[in-house]
């Protein structure tokens, strides 16, 4: 049977199981905040773990969601201005990032040959979920892109509003770049 994989584009719900890693830097300017949550599977089979698959993970209501990268990205641009012109003085750029993936509980009594099959659909799905990241990040990037050395004639709000303009379209290409990442990748079985 196939999996559906589903991504959320905002963040949604935090789940209590959630194992903090701390902040990281995707780049000088962006801030980047992991987390990462499990639910366990059971099974000393194929048929087992399978099945379990199909008892404990989420769903949603286009089906089974095997893993799942949620994100939440803010910004803050501050301006200065001097005489007739506004620049960018200061900003911050803050993604939050959730992973949800499953954890095989019995792997230390099971055969080689199903840690093999783990193994192989473990790493399909957490490929398959840092390809959300990467999206996630790289919009965070072009944000922060968006104010290195941004001047404007005029008033700041013009400016303000100008680049707030432009950082939702970028979130909102970036939302399609997670859609598609979904329609192109393939499905892959436990």
């Amino acid at each position: 049977m196939k999996h559906r994989l589903s991504t959320w584009s905002k963040c949604a719900v935090v789940f209590s199981a959630f194992v903090a890693l701390g902040a990281v830097e995707a780049r000088a300017d962006v801030k980047l905040e992991e987390t990462y949550s499990t639910y366990q599977l059971r099974g000393l089979s194929r048929e087992a773990i399978h099945e379990d698959l199909h008892r404990v993970a989420k769903r949603d209501r286009d089906g089974l969601i095997d893993g799942e990268m949620s994100n939440d990205l803010h910004w803050n641009f501050r301006f200065a201005a001097a005489e007739n012109s506004c620049r960018v003085s200061s900003d911050e750029i803050v993604l939050k990032i959730y992973i949800l993936l499953p954890r095989w509980v019995d792997e230390e009594r099971a055969n080689s040959v199903l840690h093999s099959i783990w193994n192989t659909y473990f790493q399909e799905l957490k490929a398959h979920e840092d390809g959300h990241k990467t999206i996630a990040v790289a919009a965070a990037e072009r944000i922060s892109k968006l104010a290195h050395d941004a001047t404007a004639s005029g008033s700041c709000t013009a400016l303000e509003r100008s680049l707030n303009d432009a950082a939702k379209r970028i979130v909102e290409d970036s939302e399609r770049a997670q859609n598609q990442h979904d329609l192109n990748s393939q499905p892959f079985d436990l």
